[in-house]
């Protein structure tokens, strides 16, 4: 499995790559709610091509046709440290 951070600042950290089993995955975490999500570590958004969205804590609805990349883009752009 290769995994490289995309985009990281004080408060977001984008990770993705590729799993011989699941495909691309992309996965977005956010430290201020470390305590909002079951497993404590702020996992928001978690997508892979092999199950899709899996896990959705962004407030952006998949229901809307955006594609994965594109809810991650809007959540960052909304709550990225400057």
């Amino acid at each position: 499995m290769g995994r490289v951070t995309i985009y990281q600042d004080q408060r977001l950290t984008l990770v993705g790559g590729h799993d011989h089993m699941f495909g691309d995955f992309l996965q977005l975490y956010d430290k201020e709610l470390r305590n909002e999500t079951p497993e404590g570590e702020g996992l928001v958004f978690d997508w892979s091509q092999g199950f899709g969205t899996e896990s959705n804590y962004t407030g952006i609805s998949i229901d809307t046709g955006k594609k994965p990349i594109e809810i991650i883009k809007e959540y960052i752009n909304e709550n990225k440290c400057v």
